[in-house]
């Protein structure tokens, strides 16, 4: 492409230019007011949770869910993806490290529906999510491989695909529903923790958005597997509130991101990792790790065998 084609890159939380005049309807009553540079939902979202500072980490969670950390410098590690949010004076020196997955609320969603069959309503999925991790559970742990679509971050891997691990005859469709979260949850793990050790120290907490985050359990899960304080921010636009903390910081309303976001985030209820379940979730996550590596090339094998 003739580089003429691409436009000039532009700091984070600057102003890019005004609205011009002349323009038809809604644009042609806001002409001369300033545009805020920003990007796209997922770090908008981010700013929104108040997670775009050092020190804290993030975890949305929506069809698919993306969870990273933010730091004062940059840091590297294979599989993740690092972005630098320093490039301007209103953005603050914050480099984040991290990326999207292939799993999230839709693998839930996914796993209604097999318990729900034809029956399934899309509208009550949370409802009997609730209803099955409600069920007594067996002693003998199921453990659940999240790759139903291959897998992004950290493998990077189309041909990855899902297992239940460790069935038995006495597990029942409640075991299921609490494995397919905690698997979700320990790929978090997996991320999390190349992260801080690329950044060289753990996160503060994690800041907890998106529709998997209304799920009461899910939250104290993701606590518990990743061992660091979850904390939900309040409200459901958490993008829009992102949008709006990038354009007051660009119009200098605060010194930099950061600030802005201390100012204008509310914190919400606060999940701590339970100290009794942190031995059981690290044996489970030993073998997560461990069974992806087994499956890893048996999944190769069967993509290989799948119908033209």
């Amino acid at each position: 492409l003739d580089p003429a084609l691409i436009p000039p890159l532009l700091s984070p939380v600057s102003i890019m230019g005004r609205v011009r005049r002349g323009l038809p309807g809604a644009l042609g009553r806001i002409a001369g007011v300033p545009v805020a540079t920003m990007a796209n939902d997922t770090w908008a979202s981010v700013v929104g949770l108040g997670a775009m500072r050092p020190g804290l980490g993030y975890n949305l969670s929506g069809t698919t869910e993306v969870l990273g950390i933010a730091s004062g410098a940059q840091a590297k590690t294979e599989g993740l993806l690092s972005v630098d949010w320093s490039g301007g004076p209103a953005a603050g020196k914050i480099w984040q490290l991290g990326g999207p997955s292939q799993s999230g609320g839709d693998t839930a969603a996914w796993f209604v529906g097999l318990a729900e069959g034809a029956a399934a309503d899309p509208q009550r999925a949370g409802e009997v999510l609730e209803a099955l991790l409600s069920a007594p559970r067996d002693t003998d742990p199921v453990l659940f491989l999240p790759f139903l679509e291959g897998e992004r971050t950290p493998y990077w891997d189309p041909s990855l695909r899902g297992a239940f691990l460790g069935l038995n005859r006495r597990h029942g469709q409640g075991d299921l529903a609490w494995a397919v979260l905690e698997g979700v949850a320990f790929l978090n793990r997996l991320v999390l923790e190349r992260a801080e050790l690329a950044v060289g120290a753990p996160i503060a907490e994690l800041r907890f958005g998106g529709g998997g985050a209304r799920n009461l359990r899910w939250r104290q899960i993701k606590a518990d597997v990743l061992n660091r304080p979850v904390v939900c921010v309040p409200g459901d636009e958490h993008g829009l509130a992102g949008a709006a903390i990038a354009a007051f910081t660009a119009l200098g309303r605060f010194p930099d991101l950061a600030a802005a976001q201390a100012a204008l985030v509310g914190e919400g209820e606060r999940y701590a990792p339970r100290p009794e379940a942190r031995g059981r979730y690290d044996e489970l996550f030993a073998v997560f790790t461990d069974a992806q590596g087994a499956v890893a090339p048996l999944s190769h094998r069967l993509a290989a065998c799948a119908a033209p």
